[in-house]
């Protein structure tokens, strides 16, 4: 071999070398190629149990998303990649991918597997369920974990759950928070309200529960959280469930001239949702007759690929008598009062409503807009005797009648684009209302001598107030978010959030006040009791947000801008008063998951609120003689903080602590400063005016502890709730506060087997009632003289009960009962005390099979309860029905029902607010009996559910 042959082998081994290192990098390269991702269903929810298949060509790799639902793998040699999820009730997803030029990191977007739409067998899960799951702003129930009976509704099911409270009107909190808004499957269910809904549906259909923290339909889809959630209520259904028919038709008639009858039906396939209803009913209840009409119709529906809207009508119509008596107790510095008052009337109104929405999401574009729009009438007619004793001796006979139209619209548009990096959302509304008013109103007030009682003077004032009011509102909105760049390595998403509102309302009012001359037989207009106002407020804000977004934790924080214009006009003094407030606050809204199943979220916020026409008007408004109010226009913008925080941990095996505490002061909130003024008879006059005050806070704690034994068998829950107060008042001129701490403890058990229920539960209560919020801050709010006084003095309740529950099911008899005990005691800063009120309830009842299709049901409660201002006679309540069903699916059936067999039924509760305690009892009959005909439509992917009756 020469040499010239030498250098050409060494050049080919070069190049051969060269070769097969690019060979190598390229391969290199390849195989560190990485993708990653996020499995959810379709309201954003992580699904941990699916499984993701990575495809390349023949090859296939599965993985598992964390709890999270977050997937990555970091070694793949392929350009082109298929990616598969299948879980457990989801419809399968399989979606085509390719890396581009130079891409090392595919960010995959978020996968949402929607429920699968085929109905399968039922099928027994042998393994333990987890009873809670809890992830960034979603704690999830597992309702497999709990007792579903057949019959049973969804409130029921609630019931069972930690943390949760379902009062009888299907009410429901967590926390301190109550919850209001529904979705099924992460979609808009009909009307959206909890309550409306969870009476109805079948509890057989749940697979979870979901109680979600939403910052509203813009936060979900910009990503952008500010503000404070609320909770909403999401159901998951069970495979093929999202569909289905359910409600109900009745007629019945009964002694109390009770006739008439009811049909609501919805109609539910997804989507597309239907529902319809009518309402016709008459009876006597005691004062004379009710009578109630409504009919309502709705429907909504995707149309086209990324569209949905929904519209509606409704109408109600309802009249009723009434006849209420009631006793208050009232602490004042000057003296405690008592006044007893007795008022019968009857009320008349209806409503006609009107609603329209139109939604649109490509997830580039979101577009939501809706309008509403209502006309309502109402009369009322009353007369009310009360009478006066303890600081003063005096009774007030009042008669009035009155009529007022309102007609409101309503409407707002709201749109968001998401560029390559950054987001921008614009969003308007306005609203219109206008309400007139006509009143006629008699007073004679009966003057007694204070030291010897002998009458003084009778006093009779009649007279006519027409009032009209008309106001207009225009909010608009803009919001711009760019996207920072994003450090290498991570999945986290930064952006700073630029945004601005401003509002601009106008509002008419006219008063004129026409008084008769008991002497001449003349009407004469009264120009002090009359008025003619203009206002107009504008209101701006202005802040900036840093948001950072990432699998685990994400927060936001940033400062705003307030600014109000308040421009009261007076024509008949022909006097402007102007009124300009600047606020600043910070923001903040922070969520972090700790560890696997340990949550943190914290939230503060700051709003203005401007006063009302009513609370600026310098007039005097003396519809009630004694107690005249009168406008302040100085009156600045008020300005509330609100901060609050959440701590969740739940054990895999169920056992879960979840921990809320919130706190809330106002700046120049609006109170009532209240004086007492002697008249030339002996007597006193009320005077109450507005002003702004600063000192009132609350700062409050609440806890939940829930231990579940033998997979939910048993379980032992601990919870209860603490708190501070102070209500800074006006009274005389005065500044005073009323502090007091507030204490809850409850302990409660639950056993649960396949055919019996027992739940006991035991509590303690101590109740400052200093925090009345806003209760005198209504322009309108005291017709009945002197009395309802915003004093510095409070009553403190103490309240102590138990319960003992039990439900048991067999196959042709279902029994239920309780027995529960409460007593309460009312104190206050004074000597005054008012006498320990106490109930004892025993309560037994249940239904049973006769013969296939015939069945009866009972039920019994005694009552024990003394301490009441009324007679309060311990009734026995005996009610019993029989009947028979009929139709293959039982779905008909026709009753006859006798309540309260004995005629022992009352109705008188209690209630205590601030200084003042209310005893209360309408008159109304109870024995009643009663023909019913019923049908019942519960359909759900073609299975028929049972719903019983509450």
């Amino acid at each position: 071999m020469n040499r010239r042959t030498g250098l050409v082998w060494l050049a080919k081994i070069f190049t051969l070398i060269i070769l097969c290192c690019c060979g190598v990098s390229r391969s290199s390269a390849q195989s560190n190629r990485r993708i990653s991702g996020k499995v959810t269903d379709t309201a954003k929810v992580s699904i941990p149990d699916a499984k993701v298949m990575i495809i390349t060509g023949k090859d296939t790799l599965t993985i598992s998303p964390d709890e999270y639902g977050d997937f990555s793998y970091s070694k793949l040699n392929a350009d082109h990649f298929s990616i598969k999820v299948v879980a457990t009730g989801y419809d399968d997803f399989k979606l085509d991918y390719s890396f581009a030029d130079k891409e090392k990191h595919k960010k995959l977007d978020a996968i949402r597997l929607k429920l699968s739409g085929r109905t399968l067998q039922e099928v027994v899960v042998r393994a333990k369920p987890n009873p809670i799951r809890v992830m960034q702003d979603t704690v999830e129930y597992n309702a497999a974990a709990y007792r579903v009976e057949e019959g049973d509704n969804v409130a029921d099911l609630l019931k069972q759950f930690p943390g949760m409270e379902v009062d009888g009107d299907y009410n429901v909190k967590v926390g301190e928070k109550t919850m209001t808004k529904l979705r099924v499957n992460g979609k808009d269910f009909f009307t959206n309200n909890v309550k409306d809904f969870i009476a109805k549906l079948p509890a057989g259909i749940v697979s979870k529960i979901q109680v979600i923290d939403d910052f509203g339909d813009e936060a979900n889809f910009t990503g952008i959280k500010t503000g404070e959630p609320q909770k909403m209520l999401n159901i998951v259904t069970k495979p093929g469930m999202n569909k289905g028919a359910f409600g109900n038709a009745a007629a019945n008639g009964g002694t109390n001239d009770m006739i008439g009858g009811m049909a609501q039906f919805n109609l539910w396939n997804d989507n597309k949702q239907s529902s319809a209803n009518v309402n016709a009913n008459t009876s006597n209840n005691g004062a004379g007759h009710s009578q109630q009409m409504s009919i309502g119709l709705n429907h909504s529906d995707k149309f086209g690929k990324n569209s949905n809207g929904g519209f509606g009508y409704n109408f109600n119509d309802n009249s009723a008598a009434f006849n209420r008596e009631q006793v208050s107790e009232i602490l004042n510095p000057e003296g405690n009062l008592t006044n007893h008052n007795q008022n019968v009337g009857d009320n008349k109104g209806s409503t006609h409503s009107l609603h329209w929405n139109m939604n649109f999401n490509n997830k580039k574009t979101l577009m939501m807009t809706g309008f509403n729009g209502s006309y309502g009438s109402s009369s009322n007619l009353s007369t009310s005797m009360l009478q006066q004793s303890g600081l003063l001796r005096q009774d007030l006979a009042n008669s009035s009648s009155s009529n007022s139209k309102s007609p409101s619209a309503n409407g707002n548009i709201n749109i968001s684009h998401k560029l390559k990096k950054n987001i921008i959302s614009i969003n308007a509304s306005f609203s219109a209302n206008g309400n007139s008013n006509a009143q006629h109103i008699s007073t004679n007030t009966l003057y007694y001598d204070q030291v010897t009682g002998a009458l003084r003077k009778d006093s009779l004032l009649k007279r006519d107030v027409d009032s009209k009011t008309n106001s207009r509102h225009l909010n608009i909105g803009f919001n711009y978010s760019f996207g920072l760049k994003r450090p290498k390595d991570t999945l986290a998403r930064r952006s700073i959030n630029i945004n601005y509102s401003g509002s601009a309302g106008s509002s008419a009012n006219d008063v004129d006040t026409y008084v008769f001359d008991n002497r001449s037989n003349k009407v004469s207009r009264v120009d002090s009791l009359s008025n003619s106002f203009n206002s107009v407020t504008y209101t701006q804000s202005i802040g900036i947000n840093y948001n950072y977004g990432a699998a685990k934790w994400r927060y936001n924080i940033g400062l705003n801008a307030n600014a109000a214009l308040l421009s009261n006009h007076d024509l008949r003094l022909g006097q402007t008063f102007t009124n300009n407030t600047i606020n600043y606050a910070p923001s903040l809204n922070y969520g972090r998951t700790l560890a696997l199943g340990k949550t943190l979220s914290l939230n503060y916020s700051g709003n203005t609120q401007s006063p009302n026409i009513n609370q600026l008007q310098p007039i005097r408004n003396a519809q009630s003689l004694q107690n005249i109010l009168v406008g302040n226009p100085d009156l600045k913008t008020s300005f509330s903080h609100s901060l609050s925080g959440n701590f969740n941990y739940v054990q895999k095996s169920g056992r879960s602590l979840m921990v809320g505490m919130n706190a809330a002061t106002t700046q120049n909130e609006i109170v009532t400063d209240v004086t007492l003024l002697p008249d030339t008879l002996g007597s006193l006059k009320q005077v109450t005016r507005y002003e702004n005050i600063n000192g009132n806070y609350q700062v409050n704690g609440n806890y939940s502890i829930n231990i579940p034994i033998k997979q939910n068998k048993f379980s032992v829950s601990y919870s209860g709730r603490m708190g501070f107060s102070n209500r800074a008042i006006l009274f005389n001129h005065q500044k005073t506060s009323g502090k007091g701490a507030n204490f809850s403890q409850q302990v409660s058990g639950r056993m649960s087997f396949k055919k019996l229920m027992v739940n006991a539960q035991l509590s303690y209560n101590v109740t400052n009632n200093n925090n009345t919020g806003s209760r005198y801050g209504s322009f309108n709010y005291a017709t009945l003289g002197i009395g309802q006084i915003a004093a510095p003095t409070f009553f403190k309740t103490t309240v102590m009960g138990a319960s003992l529950q039990g439900n048991l099911n067999l196959t042709k008899l279902r029994l239920n009962g309780n027995v529960s005990y409460s007593t309460s005691h009312n104190s206050g800063a004074t000597d005054q005390v008012i006498p320990r009120n106490s109930d004892i309830s025993l309560n037994l009842g249940g239904n049973f099979t006769i013969h296939k299709t015939w069945f009866t049901d009972f039920s019994s409660s005694k009552r024990i309860n003394y301490g009441y201002a009324f007679p309060t006679p311990s009734p026995l309540l005996l009610n019993m029905g029989v009947g028979k069903t009929f139709l293959k699916n039982r779905s008909l059936s026709m009753s006859f029902r006798a309540t309260d067999l004995l005629a022992q039924g009352n109705t008188i509760s209690r209630s205590v607010s601030g200084n003042t305690v209310t005893d209360s009892r309408n008159l109304q009959p109870t024995r009643v009996f009663s023909l019913n005909l019923n049908y019942s439509l519960s359909q759900f992917g073609g299975r028929n559910f049972r719903v019983d009756p509450d």
